[in-house]
């Protein structure tokens, strides 16, 4: 696919979007775009590609024999076909609530656990200038610096004066050299090349779009470690050479952004990258972002290691999400939690509560709190961050309150303060 930058990509006037939620299985998902076969053919071949690209253990999308679809652990927007395309609610959203994607992508946002897929792009709307962008942003950022010690550079023919002879020199100059030498044609790898030049332009574009001031920052180096390099408003996809294949996925995301994809993911006319997320260390990570905010930073260790007892003459260790302190000392654990049994009989899992006993007794505190997501099946949304305490578990002296939390609503206004706002104040309560 090669086309102008200033150009919008067409997309087919039948492009469909399946909508599954997350745990959840779904009857009839099919599209009237493509046969039944062939569409759980492309679910099969997507989970493949996810369950690679996001590096799980087992593939995320199953089909059942009745014809069911499940999926489990991961969230985001994909492409399936040139006329499908599949989207994965977490279990913590609503799909109903217009809203969601907002909510999805301050969590992406937060967390930083998901992946871009500049090869699979879907439908977008135009938007404000925000999440999208941040998100496409930052992951630039993170593919550059983990590339940049493989310099992308290319072979040049330049004009220079020296004594050594290194290229082919002018006869003229051997006759009457220079003051700095003989002047000839070399052949060089040079950095100031047409990848590089769209991946910097791709990256100051970005700039008038980001809000976030650290994010700008990290673009603005990003900007400084490739310079000099011309200015590109206009770019073509292309196959990088084999030694640059390492640079192609960040080259087809700046080439993207030169082209100008919308800024959300509400199905318009527009194209953008997909995005999939693996949703239990999302989770985890904000609750951990969540209490550094409500909690204050001091009062707490994130992803501690603690030693429980030995085997084979070497420590045996657990790691709690996250220990809370006072002075130093901890006084209590906090973990976040993904699956419960939420039925009629709602119940921790037995599995967390034998982990957290272990984690209470390496720590030497009494009491802990489990955070899971709320899900979004059970009810209504409350006030985000509103913390629910289903069940308390206690053995001996030992006390493990188990809590949901409400999700839905972290994108609206001062929604984050208020969800860690809420988070803390319920996991102080949790562990008097």
């Amino acid at each position: 696919m090669t086309e102008a930058a200033g150009d919008v990509q067409p997309i087919p006037s039948s492009t469909d979007r399946i909508s599954l939620r997350e745990e959840r299985t779904t009857f009839g998902a099919r599209s009237n775009a493509i046969t039944e076969e062939r569409f759980r053919e492309e679910l099969m071949r997507s989970s493949d590609r996810l369950g690679s690209t996001l590096r799980l253990k087992q593939n995320p999308i199953a089909v059942t024999t009745h014809g069911g679809v499940r999926v489990e652990g991961i969230a985001g927007i994909v492409r399936l076909t040139d006329v499908l395309e599949l989207q994965i609610v977490p279990k913590f959203l609503d799909e109903e609530d217009p809203s969601w994607q907002d909510d999805f992508f301050v969590l992406a946002l937060l967390s930083q656990t998901g992946r871009i897929l500049p090869a699979e792009q879907i439908r977008a709307g135009n938007g404000e200038r925000g999440d999208l962008a941040t998100l496409v942003a930052r992951t630039m950022v993170q593919m550059y610096w983990e590339l940049h010690r493989r310099p992308l550079r290319t072979y040049r023919r330049r004009q220079v004066e020296r004594f050594a002879y290194d290229g082919d020199v002018d006869p003229i100059s051997l006759v009457l050299p220079e003051p700095d030498g003989f002047t000839q044609t070399v052949t060089v790898l040079a950095r100031d090349n047409d990848p590089n030049a769209v991946i910097a332009s791709a990256a100051g574009a970005l700039l008038t779009e980001v809000a976030d001031g650290e994010t700008r920052q990290q673009l603005s180096r990003l900007i400084q470690s490739l310079a000099p390099q011309r200015s590109i408003a206009r770019a073509s996809s292309r196959k990088l050479p084999a030694r640059q294949r390492s640079w192609q996925t960040l080259y087809d995301l700046s080439v993207q952004v030169l082209n100008g994809f919308g800024l959300t993911y509400k199905a318009e006319h527009l194209l953008a990258p997909g995005y999939v997320m693996r949703t239990w260390p999302t989770w985890q990570t904000l609750c951990e972002t969540a209490l550094r905010t409500g909690l204050g930073g001091a009062n707490m260790q994130g992803s501690p290691v603690y030693v429980l007892g030995s085997r084979h003459s070497t420590d045996f260790r657990v790691y709690p999400d996250v220990v809370v302190t006072a002075n130093g000392v901890p006084t209590g654990v906090v973990d976040a939690k993904y699956r419960t049994h939420l039925g009629r009989n709602e119940s921790v899992d037995n599995g967390d509560v034998y982990e957290t006993l272990a984690f209470l007794r390496a720590t030497g505190t009494t009491r802990a709190a489990l955070l899971y997501p709320r899900p979004a099946h059970t009810g209504p949304a409350l006030p985000v961050g509103t913390c629910e305490t289903f069940e308390t578990v206690t053995v001996g002296k030992e006390r493990i309150a188990g809590i949901t939390v409400e999700c839905r609503g972290i994108s609206k206004t001062n929604g984050f303060n208020d969800f860690a706002k809420r988070v803390g104040a319920a996991v102080s309560t949790a562990l008097l």
